[in-house]
């Protein structure tokens, strides 16, 4: 049966075109509907192209109508959260429509995401340890290494976002973005925190330097973006702020006297949310001044090996840090969030007594991922044309939950293996895989490159 695929809204980048090439070139028919200039913009991927020039409530009606019309077997969309992908997900879901949504990954860096249904917060990736231990046998994890530009890339967002606001009111009169900050308001933040980092920059090195004098505990709080909708969508009542607050009551109570807590934001952030004066105004309410440090700017990958612990809403920073051994206190919906990976204990507790993540159910949630939703590439530099390949390969590949699922349901369980790291290390460590950037051992990199059959 050929996949008949619809591709909404991707990235600001050239990877939709390349994705849509890719599926093309394995049997696939791909029609994209651009719901904005700047979709238009970034589409050289042939096929049926249409554009939706309607209101937003009238859109799932005007969907549904056409791919009855065209046979569509399968959705693609950046993201569940907005608007047009989820009255999209809601409509064609339920008529039996495949849906594959794409992300950043959550293996950081050099990782994309698709996944069925939905990710972060709505993901079907399992919670049950094992579903994934039988996932775990399938894939070895890439070693992929990649370039990019954050240079390159925030020029094609910024040429994404000029499309929209020149033509959009003419082409386009009914979009709305989905971001809580329009591209005027983000960019202005963005020359706001160019004016000052000479400023920035000085802080910046303070703040290391008080952090590498430290010699009690060390907990880092990572912050997210508002605007994300695994914020929006899967965080406790009053998103990253009331998180903040709670966090830093929390340590101001329960940590040790000589432990040290740093804020850290997004690196994303375009500064209009203020943390540092929201951070320096709690410390000084709570009698922390001493105690906390606001660090903007820097990797925190050579800081998990000296953290205490690491507190976070979703962030895939958690993830990162569990790979790292460090222990991790997610506060929201997090695919991570699991039995033996991070602290189980309340917030309160885990200032004193943080649980470590055992380290071969950290190796067995990896290599579960990579076989579920993990894809090597990125949405730009030179990870564009490989992620692009690799991801059409997984859309037109079985699904690998629902076989997983089926066995726990009917009890068939494969090689009957425990949890043990040494169960672990005896599986898809025999064949040697090679990709251009991409590096595995295992069989599963293979077969997931070949495609063609179908999850029906």
């Amino acid at each position: 049966m050929t996949a008949r695929i619809l591709m909404l809204q991707g990235p600001a980048s050239w990877f939709p075109t390349h994705l849509g090439r890719a599926l093309t070139a394995r049997g696939a028919e791909v029609t994209r509907i651009c719901l904005c200039p700047g979709d238009r913009l970034f589409w050289r991927g042939g096929a049926r192209v249409l554009d939706y020039r309607g209101r937003p409530e009238h859109w799932a009606d005007w969907l549904a109508a056409r791919v009855a019309v065209w046979g569509i077997t399968d959705l693609i969309c950046l993201g569940d959260g907005r608007h047009w992908h989820r009255a999209a997900i809601d409509r064609l879901g339920p008529r039996g429509v495949r849906i594959h949504v794409i992300e950043q990954g959550y293996l950081r860096p050099h990782f994309l995401t698709v996944e069925r249904d939905g990710t972060g917060g709505n993901t079907r990736f399992p919670k049950d340890w094992r579903q994934i231990e039988d996932l775990a046998r399938r894939e070895a994890v890439p070693v992929a290494n990649y370039r990019s530009s954050f240079a390159r890339f925030a020029t094609m967002d910024v040429a994404y976002n000029l499309a929209n606001l020149f033509a959009g009111w003419l082409t386009h009169p009914h979009y709305r973005t989905h971001a809580l900050d329009g591209p005027l308001i983000e960019w202005a933040g963005w020359v706001g925190k160019a004016a000052i980092w000479p400023l920035r920059r000085t802080r910046s090195r303070r703040a290391q330097q008080r952090i590498a004098a430290h010699r009690g505990a060390l907990f880092l709080m990572a912050l997210q973006l508002e605007t994300d909708y695994q914020i929006r969508l899967h965080a406790p009542e009053g998103g990253v702020q009331a998180a903040l607050a709670r966090t830093m009551r929390s340590f101001a109570t329960h940590a040790p006297e000589r432990a040290m807590l740093v804020i850290k934001p997004h690196p994303l952030d375009n500064g209009w949310a203020g943390w540092r004066a929201q951070v320096r105004e709690l410390a000084r309410i709570l009698g922390l001044c001493d105690r906390v440090v606001f660090l903007e700017g820097g990797a925190l990958e050579p800081l998990f090996r000296t953290l205490s612990g690491l507190v976070t809403i979703n962030s895939t920073t958690g993830l990162s840090a569990l790979r790292a051994g460090c222990p991790v206190k997610s506060l929201g919906k997090a695919i991570y969030d699991l039995p033996g990976l991070t602290h189980r204990g309340s917030l309160d507790s885990f200032w004193r007594a943080p649980i470590a993540p055992e380290a071969d159910r950290v190796e067995m949630l990896v290599r579960a991922l990579t076989a579920a939703n993990q894809v090597p590439g990125g949405f730009d530099g030179t990870g564009v044309q490989p992620g692009a390949e690799a991801m059409a390969a997984r859309i037109l590949a079985p699904c690998p939950l629902r076989a997983v699922e089926h066995r726990l349901q009917t009890g068939d369980r494969v090689d009957g293996g425990g949890l043990g790291p040494g169960h672990l290390a005896s599986q898809n460590l025999g064949h040697h895989v090679e990709q251009p950037g991409v590096t595995a051992r295992g069989p599963g990199l293979e077969a997931a490159n070949r495609g063609g059959l179908r999850n029906l």
